[in-house]
C-alpha cells in the first residue's frame, strides 16, 4: 500500500507549484497593466498640457495679429488724408489763380462810353490787381510746394515709424513665443518627471505589499505543512489501529464462530434431555413441577441459540458476507407463522397477538428465512416492552413498488430522539435490560436494506410502537 505522506507530499508540491504560476502571471498581469496606465496617463497629460498651451498661444497671436492688423489698416487711411489734403490745396491755388484771371476778363471787356464809366471801371481794375496781389502774395505756389514737401515727408516719416513699430512687435511677439515654449517644455518636463514619480511610489507600495505577501504564504504554508505532517502522523497511526483492529475483529469472528459452533452440541443436549423429562414426567404434583422446570430450560435454551445466532449474523454483516436468496412469496404466510411461533410466549405475558392483513396475496421479493427472522425480532421486542394486557398486532399493505409490513405494540413508546438510534449496534433501549445483546434492531435493518427496503420506527411514550419496513 502507499505512504500517505509520500502522496500528500507530491500533492502538495503539485498545488503550491500551480499556486506560484498562478501568482507570477497575476503579477506579470499587474505590471503591464501599471506600464500601460503609466505610459496613457502621460499621453493624457502631454496631450492635454500642450492643446492647452497651444489654446493661449493661439490666442496671444490673435490679439496681436490683431493689433497689427489694425495698425496697418491706419497707414492707408492716414496716407489718403494727406494726399486728399494735398489735391485739396492745389485745387485751392487753381482755384485762386483761375478768379483772377477771370476778374481780368471782366475788366477788359467793353463796359461802353463815358469818361464816368472808364473811371469806375480803372478804379474796379485797380482794385481787383491788389486782392489778385494779395491773394497771390498770400497763397504762393512755392509755398504750397513747400507745404506738400512736408507733407510728404511726414507721410514718410509715419510710414517708417509704423514700419519700425511693426518690427518691434515681430520681435516682441517672437520672444513671448519663446517664452511660451519653454515654459510648455518646463511643464511638460515637470509633468512626467511628476508621473515618474507617482509610478515610482506605486512600484515601491507593490513591492513592499507582494514582499509581505509572500511573507505570509510562507508562514501559510510552514503551518500547512506542521498541520499536515500532523494529520498523516494521525491518518498513519489510524491505519494502523485500523488494521490491527481487523486483525483483532477477525479473531473475534473466528472465535465466535468456534464457540458458537461448540455451544450449540451441549445445548441440544439440554434441550432434548429437557424434553425427553418433559416427555417420561410422572403423573401428579412431582410430574408437573418437572414440566415446568422443563419449559424454563427449554425456553433458555431457545433464547441462547437465538443470541448465537445473533452474534453470527453480527460477524456476516460487518465481514460483508450478508445474503439473501430472494424469490416471490406472500408476506401474509410469514405473518401467520410469526404468530403461530410467537402466540405461546404472548399469552405467557397475558398479550394479545393478532395480525391485520388483507385478501388478497401481498406478494413480494424476499427470502423468507431473513423476513422471518426480521419479524421474529420485533415481535420479541414488541412483547418484552409490553405490559401485560397490552395488543401486538401483525399488519402487511401491498404498494405500487412491493409492500409495507409492521410490527405495532401499546407499550411504553419511545422518545423521540431514540427512534433512529434504536437500530444501532448492541443498542438498548433500558440499560437494566439484560435478557438481549441489543443486536435484533441492528440486524433487522441490515436485512431489509440487503432486499433493497428500508425500516423505521414511529412512536409516542406511553401510546406504544411501531416499526415498519418495506420490501420490493
Amino acid at each position: 500500500m502507499a505512504d500517505p505522506a509520500d502522496f500528500d507530499h507530491d500533492q502538495r508540491h503539485e498545488n503550491r507549484r500551480a499556486t506560484d504560476e498562478s501568482l507570477e502571471r497575476e503579477r506579470r498581469t499587474a505590471d503591464a497593466l501599471l506600464a500601460d496606465d503609466q505610459a496613457a496617463r502621460a499621453e493624457d497629460l502631454v496631450h492635454n498640457r500642450g492643446v492647452e498651451a497651444e489654446r493661449r498661444l493661439r490666442e496671444a497671436r490673435h490679439d496681436v495679429d490683431e493689433q497689427l492688423e489694425r495698425e496697418s489698416d491706419a497707414l492707408p487711411r492716414v496716407s489718403g488724408k494727406l494726399e486728399e489734403a494735398a489735391d485739396s490745396l492745389a485745387k485751392a491755388a487753381t482755384s485762386l489763380s483761375g478768379e483772377a484771371a477771370q476778374k481780368t476778363v471782366e475788366l477788359a471787356s467793353p463796359a461802353g462810353a463815358g469818361g464816368a464809366r472808364l473811371a469806375r471801371v480803372a478804379e474796379k481794375v485797380a482794385e481787383t490787381a491788389a486782392e489778385m496781389e494779395a491773394t497771390v502774395d498770400a497763397v504762393a505756389p512755392e509755398a504750397i510746394t513747400g507745404q506738400l514737401a512736408e507733407i510728404a515727408d511726414g507721410m514718410a516719416e509715419v510710414t517708417e515709424t509704423l514700419a519700425t513699430e511693426r518690427e518691434d512687435v515681430d520681435l516682441r511677439l517672437e520672444r513671448e513665443r519663446t517664452i511660451a515654449d519653454r515654459i510648455i517644455g518646463q511643464d511638460l518636463e515637470e509633468a512626467q518627471a511628476a508621473i515618474a514619480d507617482e509610478v515610482r511610489t506605486g512600484r515601491e507600495l507593490l513591492e513592499q505589499e507582494r514582499d509581505v505577501t509572500d511573507d505570509r504564504l510562507a508562514d501559510e504554508r510552514q503551518h500547512t505543512d506542521q498541520a499536515v505532517d500532523h494529520v498523516v502522523d494521525l491518518l498513519v497511526s489510524e491505519q494502523a489501529q485500523h488494521a490491527a483492529a481487523e486483525r483483532r475483529a477477525v479473531t473475534r469472528n473466528e472465535i465466535l464462530r468456534i464457540v458458537s459452533h461448540d455451544l450449540r452440541g451441549p445445548l441440544m443436549a439440554i434441550g432434548g434431555a429437557a424434553a425427553l423429562i418433559q416427555a417420561h414426567a410422572p403423573e401428579g404434583e412431582t410430574g408437573r413441577r418437572l414440566v415446568d422446570w422443563t419449559v424454563t430450560i427449554r425456553r433458555s435454551v431457545s433464547m441462547m441459540e437465538r443470541l448465537i445466532r445473533d452474534l453470527l449474523d453480527v460477524g456476516s454483516l460487518e465481514d460483508g458476507r450478508l445474503r439473501v436468496f430472494a424469490q416471490p412469496l406472500d408476506v401474509r404466510e410469514l405473518i401467520r407463522a410469526t404468530i403461530d411461533v410467537f402466540a405461546p410466549v404472548a399469552a405467557a405475558g397475558q398479550l394479545s397477538l393478532a395480525s391485520d392483513v388483507p385478501a388478497e396475496p401481498v406478494l413480494a421479493h424476499a427470502d423468507e428465512h431473513r423476513i422471518m427472522q426480521v419479524l421474529s425480532n420485533l415481535v420479541h421486542n414488541a412483547i418484552k416492552f409490553t405490559p401485560a394486557g397490552g395488543t401486538i398486532r401483525l399488519r402487511a399493505e401491498a404498494t405500487g413498488e412491493g409492500c409495507v409490513v409492521s410490527v405495532a405494540d401499546s407499550g411504553i413508546g419511545i422518545p423521540e430522539g431514540e427512534l433512529t438510534s434504536i437500530f444501532e449496534r448492541f443498542r438498548r433501549l433500558e440499560e437494566s435490560d439484560r435478557t438481549g445483546l441489543g443486536l435484533g434492531l441492528y440486524i433487522s435493518q441490515w436485512i431489509v436494506e440487503a432486499h433493497g427496503g428500508r425500516i423505521w420506527a414511529e412512536s409516542r411514550v406511553g401510546d406504544g410502537t411501531t416499526i415498519f419496513f418495506t420490501l420490493r
